[in-house]
């Protein structure tokens, strides 16, 4: 095992996701006409994040896009998901030869330095499954995604407090926690890596494009910030003494806020 891919740098967290899977010969055009990422042309085993929007643009649901195989996608998206983007999905599927179904998929997030390659160098720990970017991407976080996913020998696990704490560090939000459903998209602090602006139409695209090319702000977005110690979530988040917004998670100092446009110079954005 190549030095710096070490199960002492290691972390492993076992934690839910619902799964779903877009099969069939209209697969990638159908998810291409839907999602606001692009994914016509990705190449197998490459995963994107996306928006799944109404027809109004507003968010119906985050979720990750994995390419499983030449017309077989697999979406995983936070507990409770599955329900909404598969009634998302199939609103709008006439004539396409394309079958949604969830799976009873198991995930494990690995965490640390090079855990990219720690997990190529494991073998198919996912039985029939994946190693996919998680996050922000990079090589310090992947999750092993699959129908049986064995815990990884010799590697620590974490608990949910230490998988939120990372979280936290990464300014990464969560559905159902940070992020709102029904939000604007530009809210979400994910559009960097979400939202492709070179693709073809998709429901919701036009509220997208419309904010991007007036270089228009969300009344209010999510964004990191430093707070003071004992800080909880929930709390008001204060800019000179008033009331900005609020604070929706938070690890010792570092948190993800709510934040009024007219405060974000207190902050910073998410993706670095």
């Amino acid at each position: 095992m190549s030095a710096g891919a070490t199960t002492d740098t290691m972390k492993a967290f076992r934690y839910q996701r619902d799964v779903l899977v877009v099969q069939g010969p209209d697969a990638e055009r159908y998810l291409q006409s839907q999602l606001s990422q692009q994914v016509e042309g990705m190449p197998l085993r490459s995963s994107r994040y996306s928006l799944l929007l109404q027809p109004t643009g507003r968010l119906e649901a985050v979720v990750r896009v994995t390419r499983f195989d030449d017309t077989v996608f697999v979406l995983d998206a936070e507990p409770g998901s599955a329900e909404a983007v598969m009634a998302r999905l199939n609103r709008f599927k006439i004539r396409v030869d394309a079958q949604i179904q969830q799976l009873p998929w198991q995930c494990i997030a690995l965490r640390g330095p090079n855990a990219r390659l720690f997990a190529q160098q494991l073998g198919r720990v996912p039985s029939d499954g994946l190693v996919i970017d998680a996050w922000w991407g990079g090589d310090d976080a992947v999750d092993l995604l699959g129908a049986t996913v064995a815990d990884v020998d010799g590697v620590a696990p974490m608990d949910a407090a230490d998988f939120h704490h990372l979280r936290v560090a990464s300014r990464w939000p969560m559905v159902g926690v940070d992020i709102e459903l029904g939000c604007v998209p530009a809210e979400t602090g994910l559009l960097p890596v979400a939202v492709s602006f070179t693709k073809g139409c998709y429901p919701g695209q036009e509220l997208v494009e419309r904010m991007d090319s007036r270089a228009a702000t969300a009344p209010r977005e999510l964004r990191f910030a430093s707070v003071p110690d004992g800080t909880v979530a929930g709390d008001a988040f204060m800019v000179n003494g008033a009331d900005a917004g609020v604070v929706t998670s938070v690890s010792g100092t570092n948190a993800i806020v709510r934040v009024s446009r007219d405060a974000l110079d207190a902050t910073a954005p998410l993706f670095q």
